[in-house]
């Protein structure tokens, strides 16, 4: 027993590195998320091939890309894309990616079905696949008055996500918004003993192929600050504006025996 003891010992001095390699711990594999990068139809009329930016710079990046998660109800394929990574969790560790691809099958036909993958919707047209607006969904309304588009044009504004907007006209090549800053400043119900006191300004917009792009905005009345940025502005849409004012509002009073109360 003492002279196999010894063996092992001399062993470990003559390999230098061998106690290190030996005790080495081996990478854990866990599931992520891949980002879809695009769909193309095929192969065949039951599948789609699903394009992605695998996870890569190292060993360990990423392997087995694949369909996870995968459910079909009311016209809607939906899927998760996942692949396997040792490194994703380390910041910077895989600071590159590499393309690859991946088969999503059905049972029958996918034809125009909308795909949700990774939480996000492609659809089909003209026989290619586009990601789906998240503002305007994958079919906008034709007519840019209709909600949708003003809730859109909102979006793409520099005030609070809870900032519903008011349309005070609309023709639809021209759009005139109120829109407060952020009216929810003290919570979607405002909590006791706040008060929200934000300013409300106009908005002028102009209709663009990619939806409602802001031409100047003001807290005056009529049709000055418009006119100036756009000459073409119909005077009907402006002349009887007023200031807008703030926008004001308070949440219940503090109990008694409360700070401030």
């Amino acid at each position: 027993m003492r002279r196999l003891v010894i063996i092992l010992a001399l062993l470990t001095a003559v390999v230098p590195g061998a106690a290190a390699c030996a005790s080495k711990p081996r990478p854990v594999w866990g599931s992520y998320q891949a980002e879809v990068t695009g769909v193309t139809p095929g192969p065949g009329p039951q599948a789609v091939t699903v394009h992605v930016k695998a996870l890569a710079g190292r060993d360990g990046c990423s392997r087995n890309v694949r369909v996870g998660y995968h459910q079909e109800e009311n016209g809607v394929i939906f899927a998760n894309i996942e692949q396997e990574s040792a490194e994703a969790a380390t910041v910077g560790a895989c600071p590159t990616f590499a393309p690859a691809e991946v088969t999503l099958t059905s049972a029958e036909p996918i034809g125009d079905r909308l795909l949700t993958l990774n939480q996000k919707t492609w659809a089909l047209k003209n026989g290619a696949y586009s990601l789906c607006d998240k503002n305007l969904g994958c079919k906008p309304p034709e007519d840019r008055c209709d909600p949708t588009w003003t809730r859109a044009a909102v979006q793409g504004m520099d005030v609070s996500r809870h900032s519903p907007g008011h349309v005070e006209a609309c023709d639809g090549r021209w759009l005139v918004m109120t829109v407060a800053d952020d009216p929810t400043a003290c919570g979607v119900e405002p909590r006791p003993g706040c008060e929200v006191n934000t300013a409300v300004r106009r908005y002028f917009l102009r209709n663009e192929p990619a939806g409602w792009s802001t031409v100047t905005r003001t807290t005056s009345g009529g049709c000055g600050a418009i006119l100036k940025a756009a000459p073409a502005f119909p005077r009907k849409l402006c002349a009887n504006l007023k200031p807008t004012g703030r926008f004001v509002t308070a949440g219940p009073p503090l109990p008694t025996g409360q700070p401030g109360g």
